[in-house]
């Protein structure tokens, strides 16, 4: 056989370089794929909230005008281990709806004041809805709120903040009226760690909005409130909407000028009830210290201070504590009570009057503070100012620890029973012994009289019935007749007789028993008032 020569086929060294080729346009077509792929991806945001229940990864969608446009990736928790994080891509194109102000909230299946909302989502289960704002840069981390807002941050209107120091006064959802008429709602409530208070927003729908000025007050409505004021039990209702879930009310007072309208997130107080703001128009309060020897057990903070019907101001304290300053309980106990006199109740009707100069001048004419009862069902009380008469000038301190003082008289039963005490004291100095002794010899004669008046009566009997009556004159027969005839009407049996001695006897016991009851005055002066203690007879 025939050797030949076999060789390896080999390429030139400048040519080695193609083979490189098609791994590197695969690189490249990836590489272009990845880019491409994450310069066409939305926008991603974190979404911060306390529970991830009714969330899934992959499966959640975002959703804006029941439009999807992007959907959950991942749920997990932070990193101080008390919220959660869900992270979410918006399709491309869809970053246009962020602003600074949007807000998310889960759509899902609840009841509220509103109804039944989020049925759609027993089926097709729960999603993210996206509020776009209108105002702001975009953010890259926002909170997830459990409810829808009740009006878009662009909504035309006017939002307002009040402040409480109750707790549980009003819910998300509870409706703001106006004259019975729903115009706004409660957006939000939260506890204010600096102020130590509830803090509420409201927002109140164009054009209501332009009702609210810098005069206008809040307060809370119930429905139907039942309360005890002064004046008695006080029962309001309101519209059926309020009757239900309760809410907020306002309004300006009448008589008060509109004022200005306010600004988007001005601040008030919530009050109690409608009675209650009344009070806050009147700025300038003159504090007075009354002291008062009577029980004040009735008398509330909050009751009026009048003067024939007119208010002048309001109850304070009751009781009290005076600064600095003690009594002895064995002595003269006077019970402190702050009040606050009002002079702004007078500027429209009568600018010029001067409540403290004309009260100061009234108590140098006998004015005093008494207290009086209201009403009989509560037993309230308030503080009457009025002239009484036969009353000591007052010489009392005008300071007591830096309050000036108004004094103060007896009122309500302390007065009543002071008064019957006087007149019982005017009885007792009666002299009604005397009259006893004598009524008693009165009577005494009375039966003596009686006596001869029946000795009389027979003798007159016997004569009309002897002989020589006939041969007396005819007029002189018939005087003796009609005289025998009426003498027989008191003789014992008659009923002239025994209701003469009866009313005698009557008489008698009558005085016997205000004797008694002069002694039991002469003990105890206040006994017809109080219980006085019983004694044995002797």
């Amino acid at each position: 056989m025939k050797n030949s020569d076999t060789s390896a086929v080999t390429l030139p060294p400048s040519r080695g370089w193609v083979i490189w080729i098609i791994p590197l346009l695969t690189l490249l077509a990836a590489a272009a794929m990845v880019v491409y792929h994450f310069s066409h991806q939305g926008a991603q945001i974190t979404l911060i909230t306390d529970t991830a229940e009714g969330i899934k990864a992959g499966n959640t969608p975002i959703k804006n005008r029941s439009i999807i446009i992007g959907e959950v990736e991942t749920t997990a928790l932070a990193e101080d281990l008390r919220h959660v994080e869900i992270k979410l891509r918006l399709h491309p194109g869809m970053e246009k709806l962020l602003h600074r102000n949007s807000m998310f909230w889960l759509v899902k299946p609840q009841i509220g004041h509103e109804g039944i909302t989020g049925l759609s989502t027993l089926m097709s289960g729960a999603y993210i809805a996206l509020q776009p704002g209108d105002a702001g840069s975009p953010l890259t981390r926002y909170s997830l709120l459990d409810a829808p807002p009740l009006a878009s941050v662009n909504a035309q209107g006017i939002r307002v903040i009040l402040n409480s120091q109750k707790k549980g006064q009003l819910q998300t959802g509870d409706p703001v009226m106006f004259s019975g008429f729903r115009v706004g709602s409660v957006e939000s409530s939260r506890f204010d760690t600096q102020r130590r208070g509830m803090t509420y927003r409201l927002f109140i729908a164009s054009p209501y909005d332009r009702l609210v000025t810098n005069n206008t007050r809040f307060w809370q409505t119930r429905g139907i409130n039942v309360g005890r004021s002064a004046s008695g039990l006080r029962v309001e209702s309101d519209s059926v909407v309020s009757l239900l879930s309760g809410g907020v009310s306002f309004a300006v007072p009448s008589g008060w000028e509109p004022g200005r309208v306010a600004r988007n997130n001005a601040e008030y107080p919530l009050f109690d009830d409608r009675q209650s703001t009344e009070r806050s128009y009147y700025t300038r309060r003159v504090p007075f210290l009354l002291l008062f020897t009577d029980s004040v057990r009735g008398l509330k903070p909050g009751a009026p201070v009048e003067f024939r019907g007119i208010r002048l101001g309001t109850v304070i304290q009751v009781p009290f504590v005076l600064p600095g300053r003690s009594q002895n309980m064995a002595t003269d106990y006077r019970v402190p009570v702050l009040i606050n006199l009002e002079p702004d109740r007078f500027v429209r009707e009568m600018p010029d009057f001067n409540l403290v100069e004309r009260l100061k001048s009234g108590i140098a004419r006998g004015m005093r503070a008494t207290l009086r009862t209201s009403s009989l069902l509560s037993g309230a009380l308030y503080i009457d100012l009025d002239f009484l008469t036969d009353v000591a000038a007052y010489t009392g301190p005008q300071f007591i620890a830096g309050y000036e003082i108004i004094p103060t008289a007896p009122g309500g039963l302390n007065q009543l029973q002071q008064k019957l005490v006087s007149v019982l004291d005017k009885v007792n100095h009666l002299p009604l012994t005397p009259l006893v002794l004598q009524t008693s010899a009165t009577l005494k004669q009375s039966q003596r009289t009686m006596v001869e008046l029946q000795q009389t009566v027979k003798d007159l009997n016997q004569l009309t019935a002897s002989p020589a009556m006939q041969t007396l004159p005819v007029e002189l027969q018939h005087a003796l007749r009609e005289l025998n005839s009426s003498l027989k009407g008191l003789q014992p049996g008659s009923l002239a007789y025994d209701r003469l001695v009866g009313n005698m006897q009557r008489l008698d016991q009558v005085l016997r028993d205000l004797q008694s009851l002069l002694k039991l005055l002469n003990r105890k002066s206040n006994a017809l008032v109080a219980d006085a203690a019983t004694q044995a007879d002797r």
